[in-house]
């Protein structure tokens, strides 16, 4: 379910805010941020979903 969503937000910076599910987001391929867990879908700022 959760790539379901990341899947629409092709160029876009997603920040996630957790203490307790770290790994799962480890395994979604999100890195440890300053702040937040993190990952760009595709590459940033490059939406080719309207064109």
């Amino acid at each position: 379910m959760m790539q379901m969503l990341l899947d629409e937000l092709p160029g876009q910076h997603v920040c996630l805010f957790t203490d307790e599910a770290l790994n799962f987001y480890k395994e979604l391929g999100f890195t440890k941020g300053e702040i937040c867990m993190e990952k760009v879908i595709g590459k940033w700022l490059v939406n080719t979903s309207f064109t």
